[in-house]
């Protein structure tokens, strides 16, 4: 407990794995419950990495993604996180011109509100038939699929002239947006190592969470300028030519590793055996090689043939899964019992909810008097947020990684996912006061400048980012075999919430202005983020409880891979 981390009776823990060579590479004893071992055997990173282990392995294949060059790794990642940020900002799109929208259709604040809700509800269910399709038939289709029905459902929204029309759209721009909200990180899982996953997290998160910061503000001036449905008409001009770019660009990723290279998610059992795969490829190489240099009449040794680009353009790529559908789709119900889980939703589906209730009521608490602001000057308020949400990315980026690897050297050279953990900090120091003073700045009886307001709602969406980047990176570190299910568990239960929410913020705000209404939320999240050390301190010995009993298998549930050690 060195750092903090109660350690389980067991010997090694999936998820615990050692990121650094002993410094005493012959040492192969075992203290503090840390497996001490030979690491030269395995793949390093190369550069400044060199001395970090590749966590998981690549396999012996050219199309393992992990073996793919990093730009093409990198590339793929961007593609799927610029068709995400699109997706992302058709949401808030409708911020700024609530009031125009409740004029024209003659409806109420709650009411347009509801229609933001129903765009969650679908996004939940998308996500979770998009974790089935993206086990079995891999992800490419997903994202296709997903980006031509933003693509539509922004059309749609341009051309729509009844309230019908209008919700009908935000269904349909739901079901596109679900992909892009829960399978991301684990492309992140499926194409980078744990010692680069941090940064490529808080990317993404930038990406879709921090646009959706900034379309506000844009829309806002759009609409004063032309009208509410230009915007429409400006993110479907960029989704279209986004669709192409991804079908071009964007590969299949999915793959069905062989186990024992799955050095996170293994036993100690399994590093034996990888040692020993290792040591047999290089005993088959040097015998090769001799073979060359004695007789030029040698059997040639069959390899996997890489995949060329006209290859990886196909739209289906076979079952990647034997999984019986039913089962894939009844798996994150049960991971929602999780701790991992749970902690995740309560810290990070909290506070994005909140960010999107400001976003509900802001014009209900600045559209009228004493401000009477209208599209445009709303817009300007989510300046801050926007700001917000980009330093906290440049904070993610820089601590998420380096963090792990130095409390990672302070463990012996262990890595250990609670370590992700720790963004809780800077997450609260900067959170909770926001949402305190965001309550009291924004009472109309106070009448402060909108730019505190503002700068208060800053805070909260560094929060949102941040608590995103933490959970997202725990969850991929913790339980990788089952990310993809959790990543849906965690996103039903964030929507549904925010569905729910809806239906009561509005009138929460009417009935005890926002100053009461912040204050009790201030209160919710300040025991929220408490009770990360609980999860911090704890995590270990539930991951090692989960290891052991895990529901998913008990139930029959648990996702089909494949085990061979050869590879076939």
């Amino acid at each position: 407990m060195g750092v903090g981390i109660v350690e389980p009776t067991a010997t090694h823990v999936p998820g615990t794995v050692r990121l650094f060579d002993d410094d005493n590479e012959n040492n192969n004893n075992e203290e503090g419950g840390h497996p001490q071992r030979k690491t030269r055997a395995l793949k390093h990173g190369t550069g400044k990495y060199s001395h970090v282990v590749l966590v998981p392995q690549p396999s012996d294949s050219p199309n393992d993604p992990l073996n793919w060059p990093k730009w093409k790794r990198n590339l793929t990642l961007l593609v799927v996180c610029l068709a995400g940020a699109v997706a992302g900002v058709i949401g808030p799109a409708i911020a700024p011109i609530t009031g125009i929208l409740v004029k024209e259709f003659e409806t109420t604040y709650t009411e347009v509100a509801i229609w933001s809700g129903w765009q969650f509800w679908s996004a939940g269910i998308a996500g979770l038939l998009s974790s089935v399709v993206g086990r079995i038939w891999g992800k490419r289709p997903v994202y296709l699929i997903s980006i031509a029905l933003v693509f539509a459902g922004a059309i749609w929204n341009s051309r729509t002239t009844t309230a019908g029309g209008f919700r009908a759209a935000r269904l349909v721009q739901g079901f596109g947006l679900g992909a892009f909200e829960s399978i991301i990180p684990s492309t992140v899982g499926d194409l980078f190592y744990v010692h680069e996953r941090g940064k490529r997290i808080a990317f993404y998160n930038l990406a879709f969470l921090g646009c959706t910061y900034f379309m506000p503000i844009l829309g806002g001036y759009i609409s004063m300028k032309h009208s509410w449905r230009t915007q429409f008409i400006i993110i479907s001009c960029f989704m279209g030519p986004i669709l192409v770019l991804a079908f071009f660009l964007l590969p299949e990723h999915a793959y069905n590793r062989p186990q024992i290279f799955d050095t996170d998610t293994g036993s100690r059992e399994n590093l034996d055996r990888l040692e020993e795969h290792i040591a047999g490829k290089e005993e088959e190489e040097e015998e090769v090689e001799e073979k060359k240099g004695r007789t030029a009449d040698v059997e040639p040794v069959v390899a996997e043939k890489k995949k060329t680009w006209i290859q990886e353009l196909k739209i289906y790529n076979g079952r990647f899964s034997d999984e019986n559908i039913f089962k894939c789709l009844l798996a994150p119900f049960v991971l929602m019992l999780y701790p991992a889980t749970i902690w995740s939703f309560f810290f990070q589906g909290t506070f994005i909810t909140w960010g999107i209730g400001v976003s509900i009521i802001l014009a209900q608490l600045f559209a009228g008097p004493p401000t009477n602001f209208g599209p445009e000057q709303l817009g300007y308020m989510y300046s801050a947020p926007f700001l917000g949400a980009v330093l906290s990315y440049l904070t993610a980026t820089y601590l998420s990684d380096n963090l792990a690897q130095w409390m990672a050297r302070r463990n012996h050279n262990i890595y250990e996912p609670e370590f992700r953990i720790l963004l809780v900090i800077p997450t609260t120091i900067f959170a909770i006061p926001g949402l305190f003073a965001f309550g009291y700045s924004s009472a109309p009886e106070h009448y402060i400048h909108w730019i505190i307001p503002s700068i208060c709602y800053g805070l909260l969406t560094f929060a949102v980012v941040m608590s995103c980047t933490a959970t997202f990176s725990y969850i991929l570190d913790a339980h990788r075999d089952v990310s993809l299910e959790m990543m849906i568990a965690l996103l039903m239960m964030k929507n549904f919430w925010a569905w729910g929410s809806t239906y009561f913020l509005n009138d929460w705000v009417v009935a005890h202005g926002p100053e009461k209404m912040f204050y009790i939320i201030g209160a919710i999240q300040t025991v929220i983020c408490a009770s990360s050390v609980a999860m911090y301190v704890y995590g270990k010995v539930v991951r090692d409880y989960y290891a052991r009993n895990n529901w998913l298998k008990m139930a029959g549930l648990y996702p089909k891979t494949v085990v061979d050690v050869s590879g076939h």
